[in-house]
């Protein structure tokens, strides 16, 4: 069931796709299983959310020390590839049948800070703090605010491949290592990008001044 349900999602949206639905779609003759096994929806959506960013964050860890035993802990594009490569492997892995991206993009901005592990400190949050200090041409907020926005970024266009990839659309290059390149370059550059006229931080302020661990946890 949470694999019909990462589909079932990430196809139609959460709000077109009933505990009746994921209980069909996976043989289940009773309606009432995904209520009997997960309580709720949303429960049943947190776990395929654990399941995920739990095997996410453990390839975080290992890629974090290994570019520390190599002296690339503070390098950005490094830090960058460690961010993104582990939800990259998983699409390369299974080009035909994952559809966490779309999934990711419909729930995870809602979805994610209530899932326990994600109060707990990742190194995921390890990585986006060493983003932050290593973006230091930006006020810490701004730095944090480009690098939720990365995110955004890379995990709704890899959706979009998915869409594209299942519609046999052909308007644009769809080969995905094509694009997997495009999005390392793009993130790098946004990342790089300095403070615009448009981007302006708002007056100083004793609690925006830093980002707090708390809230780098909650993404």
């Amino acid at each position: 069931m949470i694999e019909v349900a990462e589909k079932l999602i990430g196809e139609r949206g959460l709000d077109d796709v009933s505990m009746r639905d994921v209980a069909t779609a996976a043989g289940q003759r009773n309606n009432s299983a995904v209520q009997y096994h997960f309580g709720s929806r949303d429960g049943l959506i947190l776990q395929v959310l654990r399941r995920r960013l739990v095997a996410l964050d453990a390839e975080r860890q290992k890629r974090l020390a290994a570019a520390d035993e190599q002296g690339l802990g503070a390098d950005l594009s490094t830090l960058v590839q460690v961010l993104f490569e582990p939800i990259v492997e998983l699409l390369r892995a299974q080009p035909e049948a994952t559809y966490y991206a779309r999934f990711l993009q419909r729930v995870g901005p809602v979805m994610a800070p209530g899932i326990p592990e994600a109060d707990l400190r990742t190194a995921t949050d390890d990585v986006v703090v060493r983003l932050i200090d290593v973006l230091s041409h930006l006020p810490r907020r701004v730095a944090f605010e480009r690098i939720d926005l990365a995110t955004q970024m890379f995990t709704g266009a890899l959706a979009v491949y998915e869409d594209r990839r299942d519609a046999r659309n052909t308007v644009v290059n769809t080969r995905f290592e094509d694009v997997v390149a495009h999005l390392f370059d793009m993130t790098e550059a946004a990342l790089r990008a300095g403070v615009g006229t448009r981007d302006v931080p708002a007056a100083p302020s004793s609690h925006v001044a830093d980002t707090p661990e708390s809230e780098v946890g909650s993404r």
